[in-house]
């Protein structure tokens, strides 16, 4: 629920809460806190390939905020997908704006990514073609496109437009810096729209005919035309009809992916593919959840908090099935934690439960570049507006020359670096995502290239990470739990305590014998730790 393991004050308020409903207390108590709004942010940052830095568009810290204070709000489902897709003006202004902006320069790409995600619509084959194996023609998909037609995405590399400006009173990076935020935008232009391609080889349509706007039909339904010539709220029209509670893919495929986060796997396999519902593991059950889903008005925490509190969610967690095998949920799966769920927990012991509280928030970085004017992309535009952006300049930086030497006051908008106390943060306060190299990324934190791509496979790097890596270490010398387990006078009591610490149980007799025999044999309170992380017990969530 909130992405980590709890720490033993918890386990103990728990187990001394002797009221009858303290189970669905604590449910209500996680889902209202910061660490479900972390937890939820790392989920959708796979999901919506949430990154730092977008190709060619620079940093996007606004988006990061944009979704983290949606969630904290608890704002439904179908309003935060309606406005990604209707999101216009500057990445500075509107992080929202970067939802679209991630694949401006593919824009049927980036169609086909926006019905996988929200609507389970497997389409990617008919951006060239009829789709082999569903209904899904070229021709729907160029349909669909058209309500995209007249979107315009303004993605600059801001390295042209600042040697346009260049100016011994500013460096080349400060100018760069501050006009990211002002030229990355999404507006409506009247003069674009949707085409179909010069190789369209069907008989339905001519090549570089323009596109009249349809809607997809699901099943026998007849398609839907749309209504008016207004091609300023074809965008609009979309979001619409993509977040309706009459769409039966839209409920059906976000109540899908929440239940595999809750249970382990989906009702329906993979879940960006919903185009047969039939071969659900259980149809009745997706229907189900899909019903519950609109009749929650498609409130997450809403949705999560009946879920949580069924019988079936609270019964033994079940072995996975094997390949091709059916899974009748009978419980939850024995699987093991996300790399972000382990890294949290790891957290955690090494600083304590007061890292659930610590933010970090680099919107208003980019929020306070915005200028309180438009520009213009062109050359001439940019010309004519240098004095009023270098006014601007000014007014952030003072009048002192501004270079590349020493000395110069800058505006870069750089990447957090993960050091010191700021390395040991939640995940969804660090960087978005984390290098190649980092514990994270190691434990299988998706590259947020592909949407869904995160992995919990593990492997042999994964194990010497746990086995060697810095954060180990760290646990095993000077961390929050070490110093606390030392706290108990007693060698039997220390055991305890990390065990409860790390499995949320007590230790057993074979337990306590293993853990006596080493410390008499001269190994340490940090090896017993070392043991405990690096055990399947801690890793799989039972």
């Amino acid at each position: 629920v909130i992405g980590r393991i709890p720490t033993v004050n918890e386990l103990a308020k728990f187990r001394q809460d002797t009221r009858k409903d303290r189970r669905a207390s604590l449910v209500d108590e996680l889902l209202a806190s910061p660490g479900h709004v972390s937890h939820m942010f790392n989920w959708l940052g796979d999901m919506l390939r949430i990154k730092d830095v977008y190709y060619r568009i620079g940093k996007t810290y606004t988006f990061h905020t944009w979704v983290k204070k949606r969630l904290e709000q608890n704002r439904p489902w179908d309003e935060m997908v309606h406005d990604m897709l209707t999101a216009e003006g500057r990445l500075g202004e509107n992080g929202a704006t970067a939802y679209l902006l991630r694949d401006a320069s593919m824009p049927l790409d980036s169609l086909s990514n926006t019905l996988t995600t929200f609507l389970g619509a497997n389409v990617a084959c008919a951006q060239c073609h009829d789709h082999p194996f569903a209904e899904w023609t070229q021709r729907d998909f160029y349909e669909m496109a058209a309500f995209f037609g007249s979107t315009a995405f303004d993605r600059v590399d801001t390295r042209k437009p600042a040697k346009i400006l260049a100016d011994k009173r500013f460096s080349k990076a400060n100018l760069v810096t501050l006009l990211q935020p002002n030229m990355e935008r999404v507006v409506f232009d009247r003069t674009r729209a949707t085409v179909f391609p010069k190789d369209y080889a069907y008989d339905d349509a001519k090549p570089g005919a323009k596109v009249v706007p349809r809607f997809i039909a699901w099943d026998d339904e007849k398609k839907m035309p749309v209504a008016g010539s207004d091609s300023r709220r074809l965008r609009k029209q979309f979001a619409d009809w993509v977040t309706s509670p009459d769409n039966p893919r839209f409920a059906a495929a976000i109540a899908n992916r929440l239940w595999k986060k809750l249970f382990g796997v989906a009702v329906k396999e993979p879940v960006t593919d919903l185009d047969v519902l039939a071969d659900a593991t259980n149809p009745e059950l997706l229907g189900l959840i899909a019903q519950l889903m609109k009749d929650v008005d498609f409130d997450l925490r809403e949705f999560q908090r009946i879920i949580l509190n069924t019988k079936t969610y609270q019964q033994q967690v079940s072995v996975t099935p094997s390949e091709g095998e059916a899974f009748r949920f009978s419980g939850p799966l024995l699987r093991r934690m996300t790399a972000e769920q382990a890294w949290d927990s790891i957290v955690l012991l090494l600083r304590g439960p007061e890292v659930d509280a610590i933010r970090t928030d680099h919107a208003p970085r980019m929020e306070r570049l915005v200028f309180p004017f438009e520009i213009t992309h062109d050359r001439k535009g940019i010309v004519q507006d240098r004095e009023k952006i270098f006014a601007f300049a000014r007014s952030l930086l003072g009048d002192r020359k501004v270079s590349n030497g020493a000395g110069g006051r800058r505006l870069f908008l750089r990447t957090p670096k993960s050091r010191g106390a700021n390395a040991w943060l939640r995940a969804s306060e660090l960087r978005q995502p984390m290098p190649p190299t980092h514990f994270l990324r190691i434990a299988g934190q998706s590259a947020r290239e592909v949407a869904d791509d995160g992995s919990t496979e593990g492997g042999i790097t994964e194990s010497l990470a746990m086995m060697n890596g810095e954060i180990t270490e760290a646990l095993m010398t000077k961390s929050a739990v070490l110093k606390d387990t030392r706290r108990n006078r007693t060698e039997a009591e220390q055991i305890e305590f990390l065990y409860q610490a790390f499995f949320l149980r007590q230790p057993d007799q074979q337990d306590k014998k293993r853990c006596v025999a080493a410390l008499a044999q001269g190994l340490s309170l940090g090896d017993i730790i070392w043991a405990l992380l690096n055990s399947r017990e801690f890793m799989f969530i039972q």
